[in-house]
């Protein structure tokens, strides 16, 4: 194995460091992130096509399971977005992240309705 050479956003590499923490907290929570907001236009476009497509050209990172039984038809199943912010939502609470970003929105939300804050 190699040591860490790359940023863990580019990195696709598995390394000493990944290995030893099971997948870089950085890389699963950008895993959630692209599942949880990440584009479906790749899937629908293989699911709408009549023709060949190159499926290694296409980025199908959300999608779970690809069927197609014997009729011709195609079935898609894709990750659950829901669950994925679910899992960054306590990932950031841990951090602290989570208050900061609620207690901002509502700071917002209170100064769209009129209201006074205190924290202003």
């Amino acid at each position: 194995m190699r040591k860490r050479k790359q940023d863990p956003e580019t990195c696709n590499e598995r390394c000493i460091s990944c290995t030893r923490r099971f997948g870089c907290k950085k890389r699963v929570l950008l895993g959630y992130e692209r599942l949880a907001f990440g584009s479906t236009t790749d899937a629908f476009r293989l699911l709408m096509s009549e023709a060949e497509l190159d499926v290694s050209l296409l980025d199908l990172y959300n999608v779970s399971e690809i069927k197609k039984p014997k009729d011709g038809a195609m079935e898609l199943k894709f990750f659950d977005r829901l669950k994925a912010l679910e899992y960054l939502a306590e990932s950031s609470a841990d951090t602290g992240e989570a208050g900061s970003l609620y207690d901002a929105l509502n700071r917002c939300a209170a100064n769209i309705g009129g209201e006074s804050t205190d924290e202003n």
